[in-house]
Parts: C-alpha cells; structure tokens; sequence
C-alpha cells in the first residue's frame, strides 16, 4: 500500500520527519518496504517551483508544433520558455520548473536551445510533476500570483511510504486506518473522518430510482445504494487527482476518482454505476449462472461459474462482485444519474473468484480479507458529499440497504500479569491501557486487569487474551524485552521418534542421497497418476477449503509423487540420474474432520545414480539396489526386517516386496510401474523405498545395544543350497533358518536362484551362506555342524527343501 503523508498529516501528524516515521512503524509490525518523494526537496529543489502566467505565446520560427512563451514568474523580467504543448496560450496561469530544477526520474533542467530560440525553463504537465497521467498539454492552474511557490498551489513536495500489510490488518489498507496506527505509535492527536452529511435534494425517494433484492445474503452480508441525479462528470480537481494519483492509482474522472479517494481513505470499495444503462432498473445480487459472461472494464470478456457472485440488473451482471465491473454500465461523459454502491462480501469467495478468472483488483484484495459491515455505511457518506461537492450531484433521499445482523460487540479481558509472562517484559497497566484506546478499544481498568471492548474494524483479528497482550507489546515496542537466556524447560533431548528421524536422514545422506523438501499440498489427481484402483482407502484426501490452486488442493496420502516430481524437474534441467529422499508427513482424513498424520522416510533412485568406474558403467537402479538401501536403513534402527510379497499398483508387478518384522509392516520397497513413471515425466528406471518411521521404532529393540567382538573369534561361513517349490519364498528360508539356528547363525545370505531342467518344473534351488559364529568363543566343528543340521532340518520339515547335490 502507497501512504501519502501529507494526506496521513490530514488527520495525525507526528511531526516526525519520513524516515524516523518509518522507523517507528516497522518497530511496531508495519513493514516499510520503501521510502519516495514525487519533486525531490533537498537542496532548496522546490524553490526552482513556481507558479507563472503565460503573458504571449507565439509560433516559433522554426518548428510548427513549439510555441515561444513569453511567461512572468515573478521576477524582474519575463522569462522565455518554448513550449511545445497545444494548448499552451496567453493568458494561462501555469506551473513553470526554472533552470536548476529536478524532475521526478531527470536530471537537473538546463538553459538549452530549442530549434534556434533560447529556452530558460519548461511549463509542466501534470504527468512531468507526478500529479497525474493525462499528459495532454501543460497544467492549467487556478488564478495565483506570478512566483507563488508552486508548493503552496499543487501538491508536488509528496513523500509517500510503500507499507506492506499483513493479511490479518485489513483496516490499515487505508490512510485512516494508518492514521490510527500512527496516533497510538506516537501520541500525536487523531483528527477523526469529515461524516457530514450530504445534502438530500434529489428528486423523488430513491425506490423511485431502482430496488434492490439480494438472493445471496450468504455471499453478501450487506448491500447499500444510493442515488445521484444531475451529474457532471469531468476532471477531478488537482488535489484529488494528486492523492489518488500518489496512492498509486490513475486518475481518471471526478466520479471514478471519488469512489478509489474513498476507497483508499476508508479501505471500503465503491462502485458507481451508469444508472440509465442498467435494465429495471433493478439491482439484483445474486450468484452467476454456468457459463454467464460479462465484459469487464478492462475490455477482457470472461465466463462466470455458479460458485461466484454477481451484481446484476434486471437483465445481466453489471459488477463481478467485489472485483470489477462490467463496462457495459460504466460511469462515461454523458453520465447524469449514478447508483453509488458500498458493500460487504464473503471474502473466501471473493479469493477464489479472483484467483479462478485471474483478476485482482485494488477492491478484490480488500474484500478477500474480509471487511466489517459498518463500513459501507461510512464510505458512502463521505462519498455521496464528494459528489455534491465535486460533480455537482444532487442526493436523492433514501437509502436501499440490506443487511444481516451484524456480530455483537466482543469484550476481552488482559490480565497484566499474563501479559508480562507472554512478553517477557512489564508494560505499566496505564500505559497498556492507554495504548489500546488509542487502537480504538473502549478500556475499563480492574485491579490487575483491563477490559477491552473490540472495535468493529478489528473484530477478525482480536478475539482473546493473547491479541490484548501482543497489541500492548508491540506499540510499548518488542525493543525493550530485556536480553536473557531463555529458562529452559526438560533437559531439551529428541524424543525417540525424532532421532530415528535425523538417524536415518544422516545415514541416508552418507548413502549419496539428497534430501527433497517437497509440497504437502498435492494436485487432487495424484491418485489416479499412481493407478490406485477406485475403492482404495488412500484416494480418500483432506481437502483444502481455500486452495492456492488446483495443482495443491489436497494434503498427500502418500510421498512418491513429490519425489517422482523432483526427479522430472531434475532430468528436464540435464540431471539424467540422482537419489533423493524426504522424511515427511502424510495426511488420511479423520470422523473429527482433522487428519490421522503418519512419518515416512521415501527414497527414489532414478537412472544410473553410481558413478561410472573406467572399466564399467554404473549399473542402471533396480529392485536389488532399492531393498539394499531399505536393508541398511532398518538396520540403523535395529531392525532387521523380512521380506514378504506385495502388490501396489505403482510399483512394478513382480519386482517389489513389502518389509515386515513380524505381523508388523516396516516398510516398502519396488521399482516404479512403467506407466506411472510416463504419468510423471520421468525417463526410467527407478526404484523407491518408503519406511514408516512409526512402525519401524515401534519394531526396533528397546534394549541399548551390546558390543559384539568381530574380530577376535573367527566367524564360519557355510553354504547350503536346497530345492524348494517355486511358491516358496527366499525370505521364508531366511526366516527359518534364523529361527532355527539360534544364536550361532549371525546372518542368513541367499546369493544364487536357479530354475530349470536340473531341479524338474514348478521348483528351484535357492543358495544361502550361513554365518555360524559366537563372539565370546571358538566353535567346535560339532558345534558349528549341529547349526547347519538343524538349519538343514527346519528347512526340510517347514518347506519341504531338499538339499541339492
């Protein structure tokens, strides 16, 4: 938001200089982004600003389009300017810039010859002095006396602060509400706004004019109108045109430019529509009809949808509600009856709509925050004089206003003590309390205590306690909390799941892998993109009510489709190969309408992610690499999972398996589906691995972890390669042969699979290497032969294997 100050100055001045001024409200939560002065003052620069009186103008000898002026601007002698604006005439009172001044964005004007004829200073438009942006000739300024400084004419000595508001502050959109702010940083005494009545001297009632009728009062809490006959629109007058145009706002007629003054001066939008234009003549605010078009003041012809809110006559819509109008009712010269709306809008809504038909405005990003319903009653006051005032209006009596009930007003008790706990400093209970009554609350002190009744302006963003507290805190200025270590509470250690999460993150990193950070919000398709099927629990989402877009309108069931999508990124920026992994969140909808939220650690490999060796490439990621990865991870925590089949429909058919500690499931590991790759644009192959870190601290030992001497007593590796059914699992021998081996079967390794004619049809032979061993001795070969027996033996019994010869 652009501030001008010496609008601000209309109704608090501080007396502060711009950049202290800037100083004290970034000091108290209004960032100040920039600081801008429109004619520049140092260095006596306004002195080189006068008011002049063209005495002749005549063509100049060289050029058809320049004229030589002859201009008194209070000096001893006339100056010669050449000109080379068309309505440049003798006569005129005129705005002269003598040699030696700056422009806003020039350098300092010289003496110069123009065609031939010596020029000693120009005559100014108001595009040139930053009031404006006609810039069809020079200004033509009200009677002066020559050498009036030009400063005490027009407003050209304007500093203005470019504010950055925050979401929650829609009332500080405007030059009242920054006043506000202003008079409770500083002290400096609040003038309140001009809310003199018009004068109703209009013709008739106003339902003599048009009626109203609100179909949506959901959508539209209040809807006010008023009418004006005998308009003249024209030019605004210079200072209107001036404040408008500082604000950041282009000027464009008395009545457009009285509807944004307002609007910039109070935060509450306006509307003036071409009454005569309108069919009815009715005002109907209703929700749009599929596909219903209109034509905005931009000259853009957009369709509406029946989610978003209109402002129709008795035929078709004349205003996007809370965004733009349609051009078809626009206020234009011969305008003589004006309808002046002011209203209030759902502001979700009015998000939404501008975000679907990719149209903000000025009115749009106040609305959209939410404004109070006694607003527009104050905006179209002060309207409605201006434009008695300014166009010559005439107000008819009446007013057309439909409103629910507005919330009562809300009193919030701040106990001073709290406020010192939460603050970490003591504010004196009066100087709390003056504070917040210069915010506009009505205070009454309590021993220890002070009640505060909420204004409306500020009913969305204070509502308890802690709003009281941060109010006082940061006027009084966070400055002042005083500098000590923070009192700590606990001994401050991880909790379990916290450092099995940096664990494994740790270790994954030293693996080679990057660490992802990807969006919990999720394109609503991703479901469809990992071919789950249509009854699969994880196409149930938490859904977001007011997504930023479409592609994030649901919170991700599942991590893979982050990664698959950083990995596109990744090949389209000529990064063919790579290993990423997140530890993260994922969100399944609960009854209680909150979300059942489960970690995971994800892993994608896509490519070749080895490095090439001189004699071979690096092989390609696959199904064998991806269960290593997931091997080494669990056994970081302990856990040294079995693998079982699995059947996910984004993962390769028969190239994937589930990780289980007993009937607990750890973890998955697979290569991606070819089609669910092609779904996310990335060039294969690619394995993934995803762990769920609460199963897998739930699985891990509880038991600190012993010291094992690896080194001192020989291990004793032994072989053994049996013929099984070809349902038979190589993870099922594995567990039984741990089972069965006790103690003294440290590991269990398959290392060859054969299938064929040697081992007859429907079986295969499936090697595995025993690690027979005990760390506090050497085993005897009866020792280490009654192990491989019983290994042996279990097999035979549990999964009729037959040692093969």
């Amino acid at each position: 938001m652009k501030l001008p100050l010496s609008w601000l100055r209309d109704h608090v001045d501080a007396g502060l200089p711009a950049g202290e001024l800037a100083e004290r409200l970034a000091d108290t939560g209004t960032a100040v982004e920039g600081l801008h002065e429109r004619v520049p003052e140092a260095d006596g620069n306004l002195g080189n600003f006068r008011v002049g009186r063209v005495l002749e103008a005549v063509r100049h000898p060289n050029a058809d389009r320049l004229r030589v002026c002859t201009v008194d601007v209070g000096e001893d002698a006339p100056r010669q300017i050449v000109c080379g604006a068309p309505n440049a005439r003798a006569g005129l009172t005129v705005a002269v810039a003598l040699p030696g001044a700056v422009l806003p964005g020039r350098p300092p004007l010289g003496t110069a010859k123009l065609r031939g004829v010596l020029s000693s200073g120009m005559l100014c438009s108001d595009t040139e002095l930053g009031l404006g942006s006609d810039g069809g000739g020079i200004m033509e300024l009200p009677e002066a006396a020559p050498g009036t400084p030009l400063a005490d004419v027009l407003p050209i000595a304007e500093t203005v602060l470019d504010l950055e508001i925050t979401s929650n502050r829609p009332d500080c959109l405007s030059v009242f509400g920054m006043a506000r702010e202003v008079h409770a940083v500083t002290g400096a005494d609040l003038t309140p706004l001009d809310l003199t009545e018009a004068p109703e001297e209009g013709p008739g009632t106003v339902g003599d004019h048009v009626w109203l009728r609100v179909d949506a009062p959901d959508l539209c809490p209040r809807y006010m109108a008023r009418v004006l006959t005998d308009v003249t629109v024209g030019p605004s007058p210079a200072w209107l045109a001036a404040r408008v145009e500082a604000a950041g706002m282009r000027s464009i007629s008395n009545v457009v430019d009285i509807t944004n003054y307002v609007m910039l001066l109070t935060g509450q939008p306006l509307h003036a529509f071409d009454l005569d234009r309108m069919a009815g003549p009715g005002v109907v605010v209703r929700r749009a009809a599929d596909g219903e078009p209109v034509t905005t003041l931009d000259g853009q012809r957009r369709v509406l949808t029946t989610d978003m809110l209109v402002i129709a006559d008795a035929e078709r819509p004349a205003v996007i509600a809370g965004i733009m109008g349609a051009e078809d009712v626009e206020v234009h010269d011969g305008t003589a009856r004006v309808l002046m709306e002011a209203a209030c809008f759902d502001g979700p809504n009015i998000l939404t709509t501008s975000l679907a038909l990719g149209l903000r405005s000025e009115s749009s990003s106040r609305f959209e925050k939410v404004l109070p319903q006694e607003l527009p009653a104050v905006a179209m006051t002060i309207a409605c004089r201006l434009m008695t005032e300014l166009a010559g209006a005439k107000l008819v009596p009446g007013v057309l206003d439909a409103a629910t009930p507005s919330p009562e007003p809300v009193t919030v008790r701040m106990r001073h003590a709290r406020a010192a706990a939460l603050l970490g400093m003591e504010i004196p209970a009066a100087e709390a309390a003056a504070t917040l009554r210069r915010l506009g609350f009505a205070v009454t002190e309590h021993p220890g205590a002070a009640d505060a009744v909420v204004p409306y302006w500020r009913r969305k963003d204070v509502s308890r306690e802690a709003d009281l507290i941060e109010e006082a805190g940061r006027i009084h200025g966070y400055r002042h909390v005083p500098e000590l270590l923070p009192r700590l509470v606990g001994d401050g250690r991880r909790t379990p799941a916290q450092r099995l999460a940096v664990r494994l993150s740790r270790l994954a990193a030293d693996l080679g892998l990057s660490e992802a950070v990807t969006y919990r919000f999720v394109p609503p398709d991703d479901a469809d993109r990992l071919q789950m099927a249509a009854d699969d629990p994880r196409r149930d989402v938490v859904r977001l009510a007011h997504p930023i877009s479409e592609e994030m309108a649901v919170m991700r069931r599942s991590m893979l489709p982050g990664l698959l999508r950083a990995a596109s990124r990744n090949q389209r920026h000529q990064r063919p190969s790579g290993a990423l992994f997140e530890v993260g969140r994922t969100y399944a909808p609960r009854a209680d309408g909150l979300a059942d939220e489960r970690e995971f650690l994800a892993a994608l490999m896509f490519g070749t992610p080895g490095k090439d060796h001189w004699r071979t490439p690096a092989p390609p990621v696959d199904i064998h690499a991806a269960t290593g990865l997931a091997v080494t991870l669990c056994a970081a925590a302990g856990v040294r999972p079995a693998q079982e089949p699995n059947a996910a429909p984004y993962f390769h058919p028969v190239r994937q398996t589930r990780l289980a500690c007993g009937d607990r499931v750890v973890g998955w590991v697979g290569e991606i589906h070819p089609r669910v790759l092609r779904n996310f644009d990335v060039t294969g192959p690619a394995a993934a691995v995803v762990l769920d870190l609460a199963a897998l601290l739930a699985a891990a030992p509880t038991e600190p972890r012993r010291f094992e001497d690896l080194l001192t007593v020989p291990a004793s590796p032994r072989d053994l390669a049996v013929v099984v059914s070809g349902e038979v699992t190589a993870a099922d021998l594995v567990r039984t042969a741990r089972e069965a081996g006790g103690a003294l079967v440290r590991d269990v390794r398959v290392f060859d699979r054969y299938a064929g004619a040697q081992v007859g049809d429907g079986r295969v032979s499936l090697a595995r290497r025993l690690t027979v061993a005990d760390p506090g001795r050497t085993l005897t070969a009866e020792e280490i032969a009654g192990a491989v027996d019983a290994v042996r033996a279990a097999l035979g019994e549990r999964h009729g294997a037959e040692l093969r010869g």
